[in-house]
């Protein structure tokens, strides 16, 4: 008497029915883990606005510099030590899919030197130089280089943002860090790029290669920062996407170059008095003062 069993060929279509079920679904579960930090970045990176909002308040709707007068920010301040009272979480300062990479910091940043951390966003530090006027240089950004001996309006008042719900406060930044230099500023300019300075520098820009990849040289190690010029200094991990809050409070993702989609200039040289009234880009989404 034989017992019941199955054929090898019926195991191996069972295997097969298997394989393929596992081939359709772990892209969807893939794609909905991604989603799912999506999801958590555009609320830490809005929680922390709402923090920096409420910092703004109790010093009389002034925003914090970006990076304070000696780039030491225990010492002078930056957008992440000023705020921490009101953020408090150091978690609400990262993204999920970053890394958090400390490897290219210098040791002297790290415990138990000094409190470094990685962290993922940047704060909006778009400098200007008025290239037609003897090249002052203006912080049109919202939280950039408090150092007056060279830049003007080196503080911005909520009062002076034009369009804050249209005006980005923070970016996503795979190579941040909270300590140092530019280490938690987009501003723009490309010399803090290949120093010791700490930070990538590039806004996005439309007009740019997406081909082209960009990297830059913090700590004197060379990092991609990502493989699309026009995403600039800017993570877009999610589908080419990337978590953006505003002066306003609000948060929402969006394509890097949407942010600044027809520039007149890559650099610091900025928009070109002949094509952008008084300087600014209507379309600069970084620009406060536009």
């Amino acid at each position: 008497m034989y017992k019941k069993a199955f054929t090898l060929i019926e195991l191996l279509v069972v295997i097969a029915i298997i394989a393929i079920l596992a081939a359709i679904l772990f892209p969807v579960f893939a794609q909905a883990k991604l989603a799912a930090k999506k999801i958590s970045s555009l609320s830490n990176v809005k929680q922390t606005s709402l923090g920096i909002l409420m910092y703004n308040n109790d010093v009389d709707d002034l925003f914090p510099a970006g990076c304070g007068s000696n780039w030491f920010y225990p010492r002078d301040g930056g957008w992440a030590w000023s705020t921490q009272p009101y953020i408090k979480s150091l978690a609400l300062l990262r993204d999920p899919t970053d890394q958090l990479s400390t490897s290219g910091f210098f040791t002297w940043m790290l415990p138990p030197n000094n409190p470094g951390v990685a962290i993922s966003y940047a704060s909006n530090g778009f400098l200007w130089q008025d290239s037609a006027n003897g090249y002052p240089t203006y912080m049109y950004g919202v939280m950039g280089v408090a150092q007056g001996s060279w830049m003007k309006n080196t503080y911005t008042n909520g009062t002076q943002v034009t369009k804050p719900a249209e005006t980005i406060m923070l970016a996503t930044r795979a190579d941040g860090q909270n300590l140092w230099g530019m280490g938690d500023v987009i501003s723009g300019v490309t010399w803090w790029d290949n120093n010791s300075s700490g930070g990538a520098g590039l806004i996005p820009n439309g007009a740019e290669s997406a081909t082209n990849s960009y990297s830059a040289k913090p700590y004197n190690v060379t990092l991609l920062i990502n493989a699309n010029k026009q995403n600039g200094a800017v993570y877009a991990p999610y589908a080419g996407q990337s978590p953006f809050s505003f002066a306003d409070g609000h948060a929402k993702t969006m394509i890097p170059a949407q942010t600044n989609p027809n520039p007149t200039n890559t650099y610091i040289d900025g928009p070109d008095y002949a094509k952008c009234p008084n300087g600014h880009d209507p379309k600069n989404m970084w620009d406060a003062y536009r």
